[in-house]
């Protein structure tokens, strides 16, 4: 049986390393999504935010 979100750990704390990896890998495409990798963002280099803005933009995301 699967978990219903890949990014919900099964684990305590980080154990759970393939939950960890897949929100690594969603923050980091949210940041590369968002241009915050361009010297000229006024956010450059902070993930601070990144799922708060983005949570409506893609089906089956929510804020919690």
């Amino acid at each position: 049986m699967e978990r219903p979100d890949p990014m919900i750990p099964c684990k305590p704390g980080a154990e759970d390393l393939t939950a960890m990896r897949n929100r690594v890998q969603w923050m980091e495409m949210l940041f590369m999504l968002e241009g915050r990798d361009n010297p000229d963002h006024p956010q450059h280099g902070h993930y601070t935010g990144l799922h708060k803005h983005h949570s409506s933009t893609f089906p089956g995301s929510d804020e919690n």
